[in-house]
């Protein structure tokens, strides 16, 4: 079984053609997890999405949204994450046209190639788009490169999550660069991990509110909410919108939960009744229990925080929705 397949192509044109489609090329080294991917090539907007890599009979490209969850959201992410980069300068819409067309010839090419070699039944595929730019002396502007490998495993079912950081600027843009910019992060989120003898799983990024406070935005990877007084908490600006994120609104909406887009407050933890983040690796995770750091008498000590495990039952509620109505493609 391939480790990982990958088609790009620097000539959107010629993809668009019919005639021509990129080599797929199999990966079997230490180049095959999707941050090795990205990172091998210029930093650009990206999206990444979950795949039913054993739907029989791929059909033509209008037909990609059955075989990737939410595929138009991907999409418009793209398009609109470029346009974020540009500084909402609008991209011409003919480009924009024939780079969703190039995007699902190599999309197409790369899910064709790996359900002809792969025997998993079951195990879904994680798909990774990237639009980069060329260098100047070319005229496309853009270049794309498509991944696809198996998804990542979760190992547990709930989290820690290490209240650090400050929200990033440009959230709603989905761009690689995030992935160097959170080096820091994620060592610090190991030097506490070691400090404390025990797993941080997420850092969880904030913003100053007023009096002090803390409201919680979303993770480095994930997207945050907050169960309370049988409401769905979510922050709404200073986040990225995630694919999954969408789905759990969605779900509220369906089963009539109501949902505040604001961010959650760290001094209202006590009336939590759950937590959770949602990721298209983790779709929806509980969140068991909240670290943070606090300057006491000129002091850095530590602070910890269990949360309640869904009392409710209001997120394996919206987990099943989710999972049943729409991880489920036809």
């Amino acid at each position: 079984m391939p480790v990982a397949l990958v088609a790009e192509t620097r000539d959107v044109a010629a993809a668009v053609a019919h005639a021509h489609v990129p080599s797929v090329v199999t990966l079997d080294n230490g180049q095959c997890s999707v941050r090795s991917f990205l990172q091998a090539r210029p930093s650009g907007v990206y999206t990444c999405a979950r795949a039913k890599t054993r739907t029989v009979g791929l059909g033509p490209l209008d037909h990609l949204s059955k075989v990737i969850v939410d595929w138009p959201f991907h999409v418009h992410r793209l398009k609109t994450s470029l346009e974020l980069k540009l500084h909402n300068a609008k991209y011409d819409t003919s480009k924009l046209s024939r780079f969703q067309m190039a995007t699902e010839r190599l999309v197409t090419a790369v899910l064709k190639q790996w359900q002809a070699t792969t025997t998993t039944e079951t195990m879904d595929g994680m798909l990774s788009v990237l639009w980069y730019p060329l260098p100047e002396s070319t005229n496309s502007g853009y270049g794309l490169a498509v991944h696809l490998c198996s998804m990542p495993q979760v190992q547990s079912t709930t989290s820690t999550l290490l209240v650090y950081g400050e929200g990033r600027e440009n959230a709603r843009c989905k761009h690689s660069k995030w992935i160097d910019d959170r080096v820091p992060l994620e060592r610090h989120r190991a030097h506490v991990a070691e400090k404390r003898l025990g797993p941080i799983d997420e850092i969880l990024l904030r913003r100053a509110g007023r009096d002090g406070d803390q409201l919680l935005l979303e993770g480095l990877v994930t997207n945050f909410f907050v169960v309370c007084e049988d409401r769905v908490y979510t922050a709404d600006e200073g986040v990225l919108e995630g694919s999954v994120r969408k789905l759990v609104l969605d779900a509220c909406r369906e089963l009539s939960i109501l949902v505040v887009l604001e961010p959650p407050k760290l001094s209202e933890r006590t009336l939590w009744q759950a937590a959770f983040i949602t990721s298209v690796v983790r779709v929806v995770m509980s969140v068991t229990r909240l670290v943070w750091e606090e300057e006491i008498n000129g002091h850095e000590v530590m602070q910890e925080w269990s949360i309640p495990s869904d009392t409710c039952d209001l997120v394996q509620r919206i987990r099943d929705h989710v999972s049943m109505h729409c991880m489920c493609l036809e």
